[in-house]
């Protein structure tokens, strides 16, 4: 007769380590994290930008820094006056 099995997973971190982790702790971990996919996103970036056909890559640099957006021709709306 076929048994019943069950796994139990367990998160990386237990829920008692969580609370001991410092707030400094996390925020380490956190910008640790940040930085890593920062670097990626940079690194990405560029390659794309070196392996692009030489007559794309200045429209790739303005659609970056977002020259390629319609300008607004619209007026700021004034604060009302009481």
């Amino acid at each position: 007769m076929l048994k019943l099995i069950t796994v139990h997973f367990s998160p990386v971190t237990s829920s008692m380590d969580e609370r001991a982790m410092s707030r400094l702790d996390r925020l380490k971990r956190d910008m640790l994290t940040l930085t890593i996919g920062c670097a990626a996103a940079a690194g990405i970036a560029l390659a794309l930008y070196v392996v692009a056909p030489a007559e794309l890559r200045d429209g790739m640099v303005a659609a970056f820094l977002g020259f390629d957006q319609p300008i607004s021709s619209v007026p700021a709306p004034r604060p009302m006056r009481m």
